[in-house]
């Protein structure tokens, strides 16, 4: 199939004619305005008396007086019918925007009790069983991507020696480039290809069919349908993109060219409301954490470079670290890496007399509110405001540390939460929030090097603190349970922080004050091109900390998908990971059951 996507010009052409920009078209031939007559042959028209034409002119007022009201009756039904759906009209309920960032999506006559969600579909053009197999027999009432939807710096089909000399697959190491996986990393045809056979997989256009069903008719022929739009989707697709499918993402969920998360000033963000205005209420957040994302921190990159990735003569980054390293980028001064960290949050804020300044709780307090929303650069040991700062080269941060969400989607998060009132609070995270397996530096015990993975929360621990704190502040003030939706391990697990002293990661993440558990389900690897079903329990797969709740090794290697299982009669939720694939296809294979009244585990999990 591979082959064939990428060796047809006349299929490629058909694939991106029906497929088009993820908006509603078809593949019927435009006519070019030229080439139709404007009127017809006519004989020469004999003169008219004037009174007839007066006739005429009087039949045409009131012709456009009555179009006008009948024109303003049908947008008054339409926007009624909008708003409150119910007996005469023609159309569903839609979805109520809210202001930028945030839509109410479920109508009065959908209850949504399961939410299906994963990522890490597959690095190749493979069957992937995931969708008839677990997905579609488990009946989710809605699905989220959490990123890795597709592959789009992968080449179309799986490199390995016997085709490692081709094209896609053979290229010079760099900084981006890491052959024989990721040689077409940064071109933007590879990735549109890779997302338009992943929209095109069997498997996929099957669940499409399920999630909304009769889309093609409904869009006038559109491969993807507009995964959000109830009236096409009563069951929608949603979710956010990572590392992998950055880029043309919006389009293979079908949002739409108008949507504000097509800006190109910030990023995809937003906010759903499912079950709205009633004791069902979800609050989803769909957090982005690629559009404002900091390189990683200089110290957490040079500890990578030196003791893992240097030691290793095959490592696929060698080239990038060897570069790193010689060129001056291990401190900062060529941008490959996020100095803010090191300078302002573990510098100026650990030196003697700083809890005095008035720019402490922008710089130092993660707690504060206005922690980070100012430019801040260390020059000549005093801590100022970037923007009286001359020296370019030093003002390249937009906060006071190393970022994942940016100042203005950190506001925007601040303002959504403030309003968020449901039960349940739903952060949808590319980058897995708590990943770290021994939250300090590398041990023979844990065989690996730093805090972090290189990609996840853990690595960028002030902006860490910071949305902990942001989510537990307002726990604080409006109750409910809060669970992290995230994936990228290429396995799966269920993990819970909790409140109070005494656990490993207390330190580390500040959970003294805490005033309600953290539950973080991970679900990835959804096909055995990503699961890695015979790996074993070392590494940075086994925790260390205390936050699995299956143990140290508790996490699941098949290939398999997350559930959100509500029950709202006995008012409880099941975290759920199911099996993707025979002979466990939508099997539980690991659950969590809190109270939606106490969000505290109960009985028979």
């Amino acid at each position: 199939m591979s082959s064939a996507l990428r060796g047809s010009n006349s299929e490629r052409a058909l694939l991106n004619a029906s497929f088009g920009n993820g908006l509603s078209g078809s593949l019927e031939t435009e006519v070019p305005l030229s080439h139709v007559p404007l009127s017809s042959p006519r004989t020469p028209a004999t003169p008219r008396h004037p009174y007839h034409n007066f006739r005429l002119a009087a039949a045409a007022v009131i012709m456009a007086v009555f179009l006008a009201t009948m024109a303003a009756l049908v947008a008054a039904t339409v926007v009624r019918c909008r708003r409150e759906g119910g007996a005469g009209c023609l159309i569903p309920k839609k979805a109520v925007p809210l202001p930028w960032g945030g839509v109410s999506l479920w109508d009065p006559h959908l209850t949504v009790s399961r939410i299906a969600f994963g990522s890490c579909s597959a690095y190749d053009i493979r069957n992937q069983s995931v969708w008839d197999q677990g997905v579609m027999p488990s009946q989710p009432d809605a699905w989220v991507w959490l990123g890795d939807m597709y592959y789009g710096d992968e080449p179309l089909f799986n490199c390995n020696p016997a085709n490692s000399n081709a094209s896609a697959c053979a290229c010079e190491a760099t900084y981006m480039r890491q052959p024989p996986y990721m040689c077409p990393a940064g071109e933007l045809d590879n990735a549109r290809d890779k997302m338009v056979a992943q929209v095109h997989q069997p498997g996929y256009r099957a669940f499409l069919r399920y999630s909304c069903p009769g889309h093609e008719a409904a869009t006038g022929g559109a491969m993807v349908p507009p995964g959000d739009d109830l009236a096409v989707c009563p069951r929608p697709v949603l979710g956010v993109y990572d590392d992998h499918d950055y880029g043309v993402y919006l389009d293979a969920l079908g949002v739409a060219a108008d949507s504000p998360r097509r800006a190109a000033h910030r990023g995809i963000q937003w906010h759903y409301r499912l079950n709205p205005d009633t004791q069902q209420e979800v609050d989803l957040v769909l957090l982005d954490e690629r559009y404002e994302r900091a390189p990683l921190p200089c110290e957490i990159r040079g500890d990578w470079c030196r003791n893992v990735v240097l030691k290793d003569r095959q490592h696929p980054s060698r080239a990038w670290c060897d570069d790193y390293l010689r060129t001056g980028g291990a401190t900062g001064r060529n941008g490959s890496c996020c100095k803010a960290d090191g300078a302002i949050f573990y510098g100026w804020c650990k030196e003697a007399g700083s809890q005095g300044d008035p720019l402490w709780d922008v710089a130092c307090n993660y707690s504060s509110p206005q922690f980070g929303m100012q430019p801040l650069v260390v020059h000549e040991g005093r801590l100022q405001p970037r923007d009286v700062e001359e020296d370019a080269a030093e003002s390249e941060e937009d906060s006071s540390f190393c970022e994942l969400l940016g100042p203005r989607q950190r506001a925007w998060l601040d303002g959504v939460l403030a309003e968020a009132r449901a039960p349940v609070k739903l952060i949808a995270s590319g980058s897995v929030l708590f990943g770290s397996t021994g939250l300090g530096e590398n041990s023979k015990e844990n065989d690996w090097t730093g805090r972090c993975s290189g990609d996840d929360w853990d690595c960028y621990r002030p902006a860490q603190l910071a949305l902990l704190q942001t989510l537990q502040r307002h726990a604080r003030q409006h109750g409910g349970c809060w669970i992290v939706l995230t994936g990228d391990y290429h396995f799966s697990d269920i993990k819970v922080a909790s409140p109070g002293s005494g656990h490993p990661y207390s330190q580390a993440y500040d959970t003294a004050n805490w005033v309600t558990p953290i539950y973080q389900v991970m679900a990835s690897g959804m096909t055995n091109s990503t699961a890695r079903p015979a790996a074993p329990c070392d590494g940075y797969r086994k925790e260390h900390s205390g936050l699995r709740v299956e143990g140290d090794c508790g996490f699941v290697k098949l290939a398999a998908f997350g559930m959100l299982d509500f029950d709202w009669a006995q008012r409880r939720l099941s975290m759920q990971i199911r099996g993707a694939e025979a002979p466990h296809g939508s099997a539980v294979l690991q659950q969590l059951t809190i109270s939606l009244d106490t969000c505290q585990p109960v009985e028979g999990r």
